[in-house]
């Protein structure tokens, strides 16, 4: 059985990627490299969204939560992988200070070898895609704005008038690259009150929620309810 915390191997990840490129029969599936972005986004953003809601655009899918598979064990171990990789990432802004590692590869130009985020850009974009109106408190500031700018020229279309200038040659598009920990990390930062709030939340609605007294405790103690929250000598 997987250990759904742990952080994909070297092997994993080569597992992974292999499959969204061979596995997958939809030419709109992601990349490794996309699916990184794109999960990064999920997690770092200003909601929860579901599993069930995000892992169709990763088979380029419009409804499927899992493209088709050979078998049971395939699909487990498959689904896995990638929830593996997103809970590692969760996991790692977590950390204090948060450890950033985005996922992208390198690219040979006759000039030399540069880093390659622009796949990795556009699938954050399509996780902020999501529900960009939910991102907008972070747009309509100037720093939030400067923060998501080497990731929109990188990975939108459209971004700016200026973005064919800015984004013309290899050195050019590293340098967007390198700029990216930093602005996880401050993304991060900036929807993380919010998401503690709705945590609690959602965790009070829970418990305010009514239960019976032989029912387990919504707590998530394991006692039933009136040996524990129910039970007025008892305190959480």
């Amino acid at each position: 059985m997987q250990d759904m915390m742990a952080p994909l191997s070297d092997a994993d990840l080569a597992e992974l990627d292999q499959f969204l490129l061979d596995g997958v029969d939809n030419d709109e599936a992601m990349t490794l490299d996309t699916l990184d972005g794109y999960l990064h986004a999920i997690a770092i953003g200003p909601q929860t969204i579901m599993p069930s809601q995000w892992l169709p655009k990763v088979w380029g899918e419009d409804s499927a939560v899992m493209p088709p598979m050979d078998n049971l064990e395939q699909f487990n171990n498959i689904m896995g992988l990638v929830m593996r990789h997103y809970n590692s990432i969760i996991s790692a802004f977590q950390h204090k200070p948060p450890f950033v590692a985005p996922y992208w590869g390198i690219r040979k130009y006759e000039t030399g070898v540069y880093e390659d985020a622009e796949g990795w850009a556009y699938g954050f974009t399509e996780g902020v895609a999501l529900n960009r109106a939910a991102w907008k408190p972070l747009f309509d500031t100037a720093q939030g704005q400067q923060w998501y700018r080497p990731i929109g020229l990188l990975g939108e279309e459209a971004f700016s008038a200026e973005q064919d200038e800015l984004t013309k040659t290899p050195p050019q598009r590293e340098q967007l690259a390198q700029q990216i920990e930093n602005s996880l990390v401050n993304i991060h930062a900036f929807w993380l009150p919010l998401r503690q709030a709705m945590y609690e939340r959602e965790t009070s609605q829970r418990l305010r929620t009514k239960v019976g007294r032989n029912e387990p405790c919504p707590c998530g103690s394991g006692k039933k309810f009136k040996k524990c929250c129910g039970s007025a000598a008892e305190l959480h």
